[in-house]
Order: structure tokens, then sequence, then C-alpha cells
């Protein structure tokens, strides 16, 4: 009589629960990959989204900055100064603003050619910033900044080098993970292109005298009381008072900050070499195109007799200003 042997029960229960064990790894796996896949997408197209947003910004800058040097000496230097050190803050806050993305396996080269971009565009504008400065303020033969120039335009082109493989290399990203179509930046090509010489951008510098940094003040004073009039041989009638003070207006007219400014009024009786009473303010600082006023009280004029009275300012380190930066007027005050 013929025996079949089908194996034992154990045997066989090992073998399902290998089986069963394996689908569940292989299900588990499918799960993670899956769960990996959907993470990698979000991450993916949030960081593209914001890559985006910092391209488009870019093409913003690119199109002020390409205006700055087409129109060098059209504005004046603190305009000009203050639009590149905005500029120069925008682009820097752009490169941080990659810097706080998560980067994704699937996006890590193009995260990887973004940031050199965003960090050449932010190098390249403050560069050009100090060197553009440095130009105007140097002596007409001093060429040294123009190296500076020059390193700037190099690192804006090789921003623009960056940001072009960045956007090619989008292709190679599965199409669901690219929230939108990247736009066209370049700082150094297009219809500003030829603007990015350093020999033609520092020889055109050079010859913007409005641009070169120029630090005046200008000076205007009145009595109190004022004159009320002039007897026909410059000599002004002050009326009488309690007190006198000369209130003093001092004026930045140049295109830099003024600073250590020296205020000094004197007082001398007409016919006398004595100054009376000498009294000096010192300012510490006047922005361009803003004033400081100082009043200077109690002047001892006594009445019946004619004084002049001068006010000067004066900026440290400084021996050019124009001639508008003195007040003078000869006077008598009426007796009560």
């Amino acid at each position: 009589m013929a025996h079949y042997d089908f194996g034992s029960p154990r045997r066989s229960r090992r073998r399902r629960n290998i089986i069963i064990f394996i689908v569940l790894l292989v299900v588990v796996g499918v799960l993670v990959l899956a769960v990996r896949y959907r993470t990698e997408r979000r991450e993916a197209i949030d960081y593209l989204t914001v890559a985006d947003e910092v391209g488009r910004e870019h093409s913003d800058i690119a199109e002020q900055l390409g205006t700055l040097l087409q129109g060098l000496g059209g504005e004046d230097r603190p305009a000009m100064e203050q639009r590149l050190e905005t500029l120069a803050a925008q682009a820097r806050t752009l490169a941080h603003k990659l810097d706080d993305q998560v980067v994704p396996r699937p996006v890590a080269e193009v995260s990887g050619l973004m940031a050199v971009a965003a960090d050449s565009w932010a190098d390249g504008i403050e560069t050009l910033k100090d060197a553009i400065l440095a130009i105007l303020d140097a002596d007409e033969n001093d060429v040294s900044a123009d190296t500076a120039l020059r390193d700037a335009f190099d690192l804006m082109r090789v921003g623009d080098a960056a940001y072009a493989r960045a956007v090619a290399g989008l292709v190679d990203v599965d199409p669901v993970m690219v929230p939108t179509t990247f736009p066209d930046v370049s700082y150094t090509a297009g219809s500003f292109g030829p603007l990015y010489n350093a020999s033609v951008v520092a020889d055109r510098l050079r010859q913007q005298g409005t641009l070169a940094e120029l630090v005046d003040v200008k000076l205007k004073a009145i009595t109190t009381p004022e004159p009320v009039s002039d007897n026909g041989s410059g000599v002004w009638t002050i009326p009488a008072s309690d007190s006198l003070s000369l209130t003093v207006t001092v004026s930045n007219t140049g295109n830099v900050a003024a600073e250590n400014i020296t205020v000094l009024v004197t007082l001398q009786r007409v016919g006398s070499a004595e100054v009376i009473d000498p009294s000096s303010q010192l300012i510490p600082s006047i922005a361009p195109g803003d004033s400081d006023i100082r009043v200077f009280e109690n002047l001892n004029a006594d009445p019946g007799a004619v004084y002049s009275i001068t006010a000067t300012a004066s900026v440290a380190d400084v021996n050019d200003l124009t001639d508008d930066n003195t007040f003078n007027l000869v006077f008598e005050r009426n007796a009560e």
C-alpha cells in the first residue's frame, strides 16, 4: 500500500509564517517608499517654490542695478549709496532665505547651484557697492579699486552661470515636483550686459564730479530780538530787551555726513580788538540735507554801543568749505 508524506503541520505553519513575514516586509517597504516619496515631493515643491520667488526677486534687483549703472551721475551720491545699500541688503536676505529651506534629495543638485547663484549675486552687489565708493573717494590717478570692481562683476557672472545651470537641471526632476516655470535671470547679460565692464564703469565714475565725496556746511543765524532797521551805514538796530541771544542753523549741503562741526560765536565791540566771551558748541554729525540748530544765550552787549557778532561753522579736518558757513552782523542795542 502506497504511503504519502505531506509533511508535518508544524513545518507547514513555519513556511506560511515566513511567507506572511516576507509579504509584510514588502508591504511595509512599499508604504515607507510611498511616504518618503510624498514627503520628498512636498519638500521639493516647497523648496522650488521659494527658489522661484528668489529668482523672480533677483530679476527685479538685476533690473534696478542695471538702471543704476546706466544712469551713473544722474542722481546725487547719497541717493546712489542708499540704492546700493538697499539692493545689497535685499540680495543678502534672499541668500539667507534659501539657506533656511529644507533640501530634499531629488533637488539636491539644483539647490546647490541655487545657493551658489544667490551667494555670488549677494557678494557681487556688496563688492560692487564698496568698489564704487572707493573709486569715488580715491585720487584721480588711483586705480587700486578697479580690481574690486572687476571682482564684483566676476562674482555676478558666476551667479548668472550657476542659476542657468540650476534651471537647466530641473529637467531631471520629477515634473510633479516642479511647481512653476522659473524666470530667466541674468545680471551681466541682456540689455544691461555691456554695462558690466569694469574699465568703462571706473572711467565714468571718475568723470562724475557730482558723485565725488563732498563735505560742506551752510550757516544761517538770527538774533533774538531780531534787528529792526539799518541806519544806512551797515549798523542794525536791535530793540531793547532783558537778554540777547543768537540762534544758529547749520545745514549739511554736501553729499556725505558732516562730522564734528564746531560752531564758534564771537562778539567784539567795534573799534576794539577784544573778543567778548567767545562761545562754541560741537555738533557730532549732520546727515546730507539735514540741519542742526544751536542757541547761544546771554550775549554780553551793552546798550548804546556798536558791536560785531560773528558765527562760523567749521568741520574737523576739512579746509575747503564754501564761503556760506559764516554769519556776521554789526548792530547797536537800544537802551531801555
